[in-house]
């Protein structure tokens, strides 16, 4: 037997399109690559999470992404939209500065090529910068207490030089998410007839799914 990792999933995210206010359907597919880390975060969860690069698709376009929101379970719901990423995450609106250093850290770390101890690194360093004090590890996972090198990205994003992504934060009823600003992207083939029709170019996150107390076979 082996526990299966499972969540309150993001399933769908209703977003107002720039022309017509046309709900957007996206569909959290899964995270991957990916590492299960433990952690707590304050008054609210403590347990396992997937760490990495959350996948889904929107009105089937494939997407990445991560979460910025420690703080609520993704869950089903058409009551998202975008704001500037320092309005987010509900709650615990993070600012400029930090939304600045998210930018760099993304930048800097972020590849789609990335291997599982990358992402989750990622994702970890992310939490941590969102969480504050109120996010830290716990435990202990299959390799031991490990951050996937979210410590030394924190370090280096310190002495980034470099120019930030241009990020774009989703905040709705689940957890909010970080994605990737469409208008960094080259417009051509089939990005630029989606950017005609939307003005934006979806991106998104699955970010943080608790690992069920419950065996299976």
């Amino acid at each position: 037997m082996r526990k299966i990792i499972s969540s309150f999933t993001t399933i769908g995210a209703s977003l107002a399109l720039a022309i017509h206010a046309q709900a957007i359907f996206v569909e959290d597919i899964g995270v991957s690559p990916s590492e299960v880390t433990f952690i707590k975060v304050t008054n609210f969860y403590t347990g396992g999470a997937w760490a990495g690069i959350n996948k889904l698709l929107i009105d089937g376009v494939a997407t990445n992404g991560f979460c910025i929101d420690p703080f609520h379970f993704s869950r089903t719901s058409s009551g998202y939209s975008f704001v500037p990423l320092a309005d987010a995450p509900k709650g615990h609106l993070m600012g400029a500065a930090t939304a600045e250093e998210i930018s760099k850290l993304w930048a800097m770390a972020y590849s789609p090529n990335m291997t599982a101890p990358e992402a989750a690194g990622l994702q970890i360093a992310i939490w941590e910068i969102v969480g504050g004090a109120n996010f830290s590890l716990v435990g202990s996972s299959v390799k031991g207490a490990n951050d996937y090198g979210a410590s030394v990205l924190l370090q280096d994003v310190a002495n980034y030089s470099g120019h930030g992504a241009r990020l774009i934060a989703l905040t709705g009823p689940g957890q909010d998410y970080v994605v990737q600003n469409p208008r960094a992207v080259p417009e051509s083939g089939t990005t630029l007839s989606f950017l005609a029709m939307t003005l934006l170019c979806l991106v998104s996150v699955r970010g943080f799914r608790k690992i069920s107390p419950k065996p299976t076979l």
